[in-house]
């Protein structure tokens, strides 16, 4: 019995209870707090205590409107709870936080114009701002059915500015995203950040907010402006019946600035009105696709775009049918193998003539191991005698290497998979909170190992390298999101399954302790 793995093993087995307490008890600190502002936001009223805000409310979106200044201060999306539990309010993608500077706040009007209002009229569905003078208005309404807002500013006199709409943010990662380890803290914060614009210069150019030391500015039909973070965000959305002046601007005392303005059209040089459309919302791919040209770019596939798209299409097309995410996760890594296996097998029944040719490369070893240059040309020699191909074995993973990093993109970023349950799992976007999942990985690994050892030429250094993969494989899975380790768990095992039947059918089972 070897002490030593014994002491490894209950290290590793003692540090994931910590981790699990640990992150059970932050949970329900953090589930708490949400119960308070749930209270809070039960007992509020239309228009708050002192009339400075007035809220209004669909089915999908809770906006918090300042009615003094006329921005949209705090947008809560209320089908998707901060967390997972049925009284938790919704997230925000417009606010502020109480424990930093951050700020997140969106302004329409008009250039050069400082406009004071008082609330004016206001409904179950609209809210009317007026400026003290009567001259300007400001409506709020709600597209039926959308997340879309549609702001309309008026001025009756006519205004010598252009019409604007801008977001303005501070530095800062988003609202309500759970920065805890196990509640996908790592893939938060690795989800890109900046401002995004979609104009006739091309379909989606970003750049992230440290690096915009100048204004940024594209003159454009139609098009939009956003800022891109993490599943959720807000979208300034532009129509084909007019000029827009895309911009971007450097900090200025901490706080940056996006948004277009609308170039004037008449001779008159005077605007009178204007409506802007403005999207608050999840970033499901499916539905950005319909609100504008590529907005569906804003959620960032990573560098496989191009295959994780199509994943993403056929993932979803999949559930639409199945209804079950994790379930459609299984069937779509099954087809997938199933696509991919010629490419795989030819890899296969490589590794099995090198496992076949093994004793002899071994013999061959012993004979010439202290001349390298003899070594090496015997080796070679032995390779076309036995037509075996030392590189073949690269295939099965060379192969599924761009499917792997695209669907890891693809996951990461899926809103859809956030709170989607199934058995001991309540959230397929975080990590597996019992890790179960990167366990049966490790052995997978462990029994893919047994199947096709190291080769005989390898030296012990990479030997002892190899030895602790599934090791470290499982340990970057304890935070990974358990629909991507699903997905390798899935793959690892009808990987498995198909290296054995080859092996077997190619005579190299054998000399596999524990398998022939």
């Amino acid at each position: 019995m070897n002490l030593r793995k014994i002491y490894l093993g209950a290290i590793v087995l003692l540090s994931m209870v910590l981790f699990y307490e640990w992150n059970s008890e932050n949970k329900k600190l953090s589930e708490m707090e949400q119960l308070k502002i749930a209270d809070i936001e039960a007992a509020s009223t239309q228009v708050s205590e002192g009339g400075g805000f007035v809220y209004l409310e669909n089915e999908l979106l809770r906006l918090k409107i300042s009615t003094s200044t006329g921005s949209i201060v705090e947008s809560r999306l209320k089908k998707y709870g901060v967390e997972n539990f049925e009284r938790s309010p919704g997230v925000r993608v417009l606010g502020s936080s109480d424990t930093s500077a951050f700020k997140y706040y969106l302004k329409t009007g008009f250039t050069g114009e400082v406009v004071n209002y008082v609330l004016g009229d206001y409904g179950k569905d609209f809210v009317v701002l007026k400026s003290e003078d009567g001259d300007f208005v400001k409506e709020f309404v709600f597209l039926p059915g959308t997340y879309e807002v549609l702001i309309k500013d008026r001025s009756f006199s006519g205004s010598s500015g252009k019409a604007f709409a801008a977001l303005y943010r501070t530095e800062g990662r988003s609202l309500d995203l759970n920065p805890s380890l196990l509640q996908g803290g790592m893939m938060n914060n690795g989800s890109y950040q900046g401002v995004a614009f979609s104009t006739d210069f091309g379909p989606y150019e970003t750049t992230r907010l440290r690096n915009i030391d100048e204004s940024i500015s594209y003159l454009s039909r139609a098009g939009w402006v956003s800022f891109i973070q993490k599943y959720f965000f807000a979208a300034l959305i532009g129509s084909n019946d007019y000029v827009y002046n895309y911009f971007a601007h450097p900090s200025e005392s901490g706080i940056y600035r996006m948004g277009y303005t609308v170039e004037k059209g008449d001779i008159s040089n005077v605007v009178y009105e204007h409506s802007h459309r403005v999207f608050i919302g999840p970033k499901i791919r499916k539905d950005l696709a319909v609100r504008a040209d590529n907005l569906e770019l804003s959620i960032d596939m990573g560098w496989f775009w191009f295959i994780s798209q199509p994943m993403v299409w056929f993932l979803d097309l999949l559930n639409g049918y199945i209804n079950n995410w994790a379930v459609s996760i299984v069937l779509f890594t099954l087809i997938l193998k199933l696509v991919l296996f010629p490419v795989t097998a030819r890899g296969f029944v490589a590794m099995a003539s090198m496992r076949r040719v093994g004793p002899m490369m071994k013999e061959i070893q012993n004979r010439y191991g202290n001349d390298r240059a003899r070594l090496s040309q015997e080796m070679m020699k032995l390779y076309k005698t036995e037509k075996v191909n030392p590189l073949g074995g690269c295939l099965p993973i060379l192969a599924q290497l761009p499917f792997f990093v695209g669907f890891f993109f693809a996951l990461r970023e899926m809103v859809e998979l956030r709170h989607a349950s199934v058995l001991w799992m309540s959230d397929l976007s975080i990590p597996d909170p019992y890790f179960i999942l990167p366990v049966v990985f490790g052995l997978l690994m462990v029994a893919t190992q047994k199947l096709s050892p190291a080769p005989a030429t390898a030296d012990p250094v990479q030997q002892q390298v190899i030895k602790y993969m599934p090791v470290v494989f499982s340990i970057f899975f304890f935070v990974f999101p358990a629909a991507l380790c699903l997905y390798s768990v899935i793959n690892s095992g009808v990987s498995l399954a198909q290296q054995r039947y080859l092996y077997k059918k190619h005579g190299a089972l054998d000399d596999v302790p524990g398998v022939g």
